[in-house]
């Protein structure tokens, strides 16, 4: 069993991995206003997983909320995936994807 505080340093330990791991010789831009459910898909699981911390913390900072959810930034990768299996043309940033992150009731 995992406790709360183990948690939250597991996920400051990865996230200073996947920082410290970012250092690569060909960095790539995306432009997530472009960019759609099939760029997700094809990513690896790593890049999936920094891509679903940054919209969760873009989703969040837009809605002003100042939580942080390990559960949800934790399954979001999975559901993010699921939900663009079904619809790849999907764009990237936008209201459906922003549910997967918050519920719809978020200011």
């Amino acid at each position: 069993m995992v406790l709360p505080m183990q948690r939250s340093f597991l996920l400051a330990a990865a996230l200073a991995a996947s920082i410290s791991g970012g250092n690569r010789a060909s960095a790539e831009a995306l432009d997530l206003m472009r960019a759609t459910c099939a760029d997700f898909v094809a990513m690896n699981g790593n890049d999936r997983n920094q891509l679903s911390l940054w919209l969760a913390g873009y989703y969040a900072g837009g809605a002003q909320r100042p939580l942080i959810d390990l559960d949800k930034i934790m399954s979001a990768p999975a559901e993010l995936a699921a939900l663009c299996a079904k619809t790849p043309q999907l764009p990237l940033v936008g209201a459906e994807t922003r549910a997967v992150f918050l519920p719809t009731s978020a200011p």
